[in-house]
């Protein structure tokens, strides 16, 4: 709810005021600590699709979160646009211990868009035709 987002907020600028290198980190476990299952948005920063991961920026916070696409919900292949909006959930990854967006959505659980494959999308059958003829 509002007052656990006004919270974590508050924990996350106080936070913030520390120096160095935890200064990054203290965000994440504060915003942690609230709950693991509190739903986020952010947008894409960037995501390459060869690889398999990217980086979402989450909104009102100075932070992007790790995502691998095992962890996006799409349509067919997995991938995501650059400056997508998405809601996600944030833990720890068990496989590299460190924190990484799980349950990676569109807006109200959509899939995902997703980066433009090279064949024309299903959907947007006039892109494909206006070059046959």
């Amino acid at each position: 709810g509002p007052s656990t987002f006004a919270l974590t907020m508050a924990m996350a600028k106080s936070l913030a005021m520390w120096s160095g290198k935890s200064a990054m980190f203290a965000p994440m476990r504060a915003s942690f600590c609230t709950g693991a299952n509190d739903l986020l948005r952010g947008t894409c920063k960037w995501f390459d699709s060869q690889k398999g991961f990217g980086f979402i920026t989450v909104d009102n916070e100075e932070r992007d979160v790790f995502v691998h696409q095992r962890n996006i919900h799409a349509d067919g292949f997995r991938s995501l646009a650059e400056g997508e909006p998405l809601e996600f959930q944030i833990k720890e990854d068990s496989r590299s211990g460190k924190m990484a967006a799980f349950n990676v959505t569109g807006p109200e659980g959509a899939a995902v868009q997703g980066a433009p494959r090279r064949d024309p999308p299903r959907d947007r059958y006039d892109d494909g035709y206006r070059n046959d003829y």
